[in-house]
């Protein structure tokens, strides 16, 4: 399934330095990142990832990012979304 991951940053530089080293394991098995789309401060972010499930995925950006964001996660519906490059 694909899965939208809208993230607030608390912490930006440790946040995206985390995101750095970890992008050279993707895709991981249990997950692929898509799409990556920060705001200009990049203290806010927006993400399509691929998953078996929302708890997946939620445990994977638990465990490679901490808690330096505060994420909401909502599952895509494939049939109606428009420009899903997949």
């Amino acid at each position: 399934m694909y899965i939208l991951v809208s993230q607030t940053i608390s912490m930006p530089a440790e946040f995206w330095g985390t995101v750095q080293h970890h992008l050279n394991n993707l895709p991981d098995d249990d997950v692929k990142l898509i799409s990556v789309f920060p705001n200009e401060n990049m203290d806010q972010c927006v993400c399509v990832w691929e998953a078996d499930s929302i708890e997946t995925l939620d445990g994977y950006l638990r465990n490679k990012i901490g808690m330096v964001s505060k994420n909401s996660y909502f599952q895509i519906n494939e049939a109606n979304a428009i420009g899903l490059m997949i």
